[in-house]
């Protein structure tokens, strides 16, 4: 299990920007078939333009079970959490709609 630090990657949580370096480290653990701690030790909030490419545009390149089973979070607070839980609930709901 690879553990990724948010802070060895970006400073800040708040950019679009800085969401791509962190999906692209995310992504390549991923297609390596391993399971990925990322961890927000030092980070206190993530805005949504972050969580989008950081995280739901992992969903054009893996499932959403494949992401749920292999992606962990960790180090994180309540607000991180509703963050990402919010955004990939719309996200899988909206795809699940458009294929029905």
């Amino acid at each position: 299990m690879g553990l990724i630090a948010v802070t060895d990657i970006v400073e800040e949580c708040s950019s679009y920007e800085s969401g791509v370096k962190v999906y692209e480290a995310v992504k390549a653990q991923l297609a390596m078939g391993e399971q990925v701690s990322l961890s927000f030790k030092g980070i206190s909030s993530v805005s949504t333009s972050f969580v989008n490419a950081a995280f739901i545009d992992l969903l054009q390149d893996f499932d959403f079970e494949t992401i749920k089973s292999r992606l962990r979070f960790v180090d994180t607070n309540r607000a991180i959490n509703d963050g990402i839980k919010r955004r990939f609930t719309f996200e899988v709901d909206r795809i699940k709609r458009a294929v029905a």
